[in-house]
């Protein structure tokens, strides 16, 4: 009875720790990230007006890493008055597209056609994405609400790829890539990528080679960009939650060492006697 209740009262205590910062983020620091410093400083110098892209490749499996970032980043080019278009090549990304644009409307008032617009799903993958980088204007005719894309004041505003100042990318696959073959390489159009933690070292090698200007590295790099924002959100949450049940795990390895320790120092000294 006595090692299922000490069992019970070690997990229960972590399951405490481990929620607590869920309900109430506590901000501990992530430490400095210069890819996604880059990223946000980029973002942060783009003159009010510019027009960017959002591609939203976030689906239920990746959305825990890399829903935060686009929700960051989202408010970060509201909060610069910049205007937002946002694409995705997923079946998925449609459903965070158009609830990313919601929360637009409801924490900034953003109006649909003037500030933002939700482009619908193109089937394709890289192949739909080349052709969205070589004629937009050719891909998409309607919105993703079957309206006639000339008919909104911001549609108007874009001809070609390169009247985006910035394209950034929200992934776990290969779309980081497929931004830098065909969007970077062949139009130089600035690119930003938010990817999932295992593939953030595929990702940094294309910042530290100039392919992309800044990068989010699963949910520490959401994280970081949310607490630059001064926006603590999911990301924060999730990373307090993770070093919080750390540090309790550390303190419990102190506490049975230093256990261990006394045991084995009151015994000898109990052999000694």
């Amino acid at each position: 009875m006595y090692k299922f209740t000490q069992q019970w009262l070690i997990w229960g205590l972590l399951s405490i720790v481990v929620l607590l910062p869920l309900v109430k983020p506590i901000g501990l620091p992530v430490g400095y990230a210069a890819e996604t410093e880059a990223a946000f400083k980029f973002i942060d110098n783009l003159p009010k007006g510019s027009i960017t892209m959002m591609v939203c490749e976030v689906a239920p499996s990746n959305a825990g890493e890399i829903w935060p970032a686009a929700i960051a980043i989202a408010r970060h080019h509201l909060e610069k008055g910049h205007k937002v278009v946002i694409s995705t090549f997923i079946p998925d990304g449609i459903m965070y597209s158009l609830e990313l644009g919601k929360l637009l409307e409801k924490e900034y008032g953003a109006k649909y056609g003037e500030d933002y617009i939700v482009l619908p799903y193109v089937a394709g993958r890289e192949t739909a994405l080349a052709a969205v980088a070589d004629n937009i204007r050719g891909v998409y005719k309607e919105d993703q609400f079957k309206q006639d894309l000339n008919n909104l004041p911001l549609w108007t505003r874009i001809q070609s790829i390169k009247d985006f100042a910035v394209v950034s990318c929200y992934t776990s696959s290969d779309d980081t890539w497929w931004l830098v073959r065909h969007i970077w390489g062949k139009y130089q159009v600035p690119c930003i990528s938010s990817t999932v933690s295992v593939a953030t070292p595929d990702s940094l090698t294309y910042y530290k080679n100039g392919q992309l200007v800044g990068m989010l590295g699963g949910v520490r790099g959401a994280a970081y960009y949310e607490q630059r924002l001064g926006k603590p959100g999911m990301a924060t949450k999730s990373m307090d939650a993770q070093s919080a049940g750390h540090i309790y795990l550390l303190v419990l390895m102190l506490i049975g060492n230093v256990s261990y320790w006394y045991s084995r120092r009151s015994q000898g000294r109990r052999s000694e006697g």
